[in-house]
């Protein structure tokens, strides 16, 4: 199944299956890059309140609760936008997950 819009090398499209060809490491290099854009979402949002509001968000506060989740949901439909680009992270990230954490946990 497609998952980017991108358009690779000699026009080919970039999907979640040329990930999975590197298989366990290939997988676990998809949730690393997806777990990084996902710990730098929450400080993105809380910075985009700062900016907006000009205090930064109390989370016991409803509204700036809201602010911030809003903040996300939208920052996380952009980003929509850089599917192709996390895939390539997770492709590039793949071959050293392989060798340093896949590899070594055979090894024990």
């Amino acid at each position: 199944a497609q998952v980017g819009g991108g358009e690779g090398e000699g026009g080919k499209t970039l999907e979640f299956a040329d990930v999975k060809k590197y298989g366990v490491a290939g997988t676990v290099a998809y949730v690393i890059t997806e777990l990084a854009f996902w710990i730098l979402a929450f400080p993105a949002a809380a910075y985009a309140l700062y900016n907006t509001t000009g205090h930064w968000p109390d989370l016991s506060d409803n509204a700036d609760r809201a602010a911030v989740l809003g903040f996300i949901f939208a920052g996380a439909n952009v980003a929509r936008l850089a599917v192709p680009l996390r895939l390539g992270a997770a492709l590039a990230l793949a071959p050293w997950v392989d060798e340093n954490l896949i590899s070594k946990e055979r090894e024990e």
